[in-house]
């Protein structure tokens, strides 16, 4: 069926009746949409497996003017987006292959982009701890503490309403524990020194939605995860480490959302053409 063919329109009321055909309807759309999104992230992993040059780290130049050409950039964004996606295939593939019930955990799967990509990172780093996310959601509080003694709450941390920020969050605390919370009695209130971060870190593409500016939010955790790492060579009664990355991380993705292209369809003032 081609884009001519598609009705984009709302249904009238006599064609909206609730039964459970309406039902089967819904989740055989939802299921075919889940589908081909999860092809379309393993089919980039593939071309990513095939066409990234594993010594320099970039795409091959045939494959560069292959994805310029055809106007990929359209779907998947520049290349470090398309990144995204890849890391994405991996997750699926893993869980496809890898654990005891793929079905069960593949519907457990969050659909979304970054929420998968964060995921990727997750396995990349330990593939061991992937399984247990499955099913618990996990909490340390220090990198050394045992396994067994790891906090092990349910619900899962993967779950299909994992948002990004979730998961990013889980994972910052988890690379990174926070300190205990100090006593009232603590005297190290006298101020030292400040640290702060280039604006860019809020800056996203107007048009695209694409992250822009010379730093990220993973440039950001991984400059904490060094200063926690100095921090604790020198953890006595002289020096605190305070960080404000909840209220960055929750500025990221508010202003993330806000420049969200599948969210401002629609939205041009400019635009007189009326959709039924």
């Amino acid at each position: 069926m081609s884009m001519e063919d598609l009705q984009y329109q709302i249904r009238g009321g006599n064609q909206i009746i609730l039964s459970d055909e309406l039902v089967r309807e819904i989740e055989d759309r939802y299921q075919r949409s889940r589908e081909d999104r999860f092809q379309l992230y393993l089919l980039s992993s593939a071309l990513r497996n095939k066409y990234l040059n594993k010594k320099t780290n970039t795409y091959e130049e045939e494959f560069q003017t292959w994805y310029t050409s055809n106007g990929l950039t359209k779907i998947f964004g520049q290349l470090p987006n398309f990144t995204k996606y890849c890391g994405g295939g991996d997750v699926i593939n893993w869980v496809g292959t890898k654990t005891s019930d793929p079905q069960k955990y593949l519907a457990q799967l969050p659909l979304s982009v970054g929420a998968l990509y964060e995921l990727s990172i997750i396995l990349k780093s330990d593939e061991d701890l992937f399984p247990l996310l499955l099913q618990f959601t996990p909490s340390r509080k220090s990198l050394d503490e045992p396994k067994y003694d790891w906090g092990t709450k349910k619900p899962p941390l993967i779950s299909n309403d994992a948002t990004e920020q979730k998961l990013r969050n889980w994972r910052r605390k988890w690379d990174s524990p926070p300190p205990p919370k100090v006593k009232r009695s603590d005297k190290r209130t006298l101020k030292f020194v400040e640290i702060t971060c280039n604006g860019e870190l809020l800056d996203f593409h107007r048009k695209t939605g694409e992250k822009i500016g010379v730093l990220d939010l993973d440039d950001v955790d991984q400059f904490l995860v060094k200063l926690r790492a100095l921090f604790d060579e020198h953890t006595n009664i002289k020096f605190k480490l305070t960080d404000h990355m909840d209220y960055l991380t929750n500025a990221y993705f508010k202003r993330k959302d806000s420049f969200d292209v599948t969210k401002n369809i629609g939205k041009k003032k400019s635009s007189n053409k009326k959709y039924v």
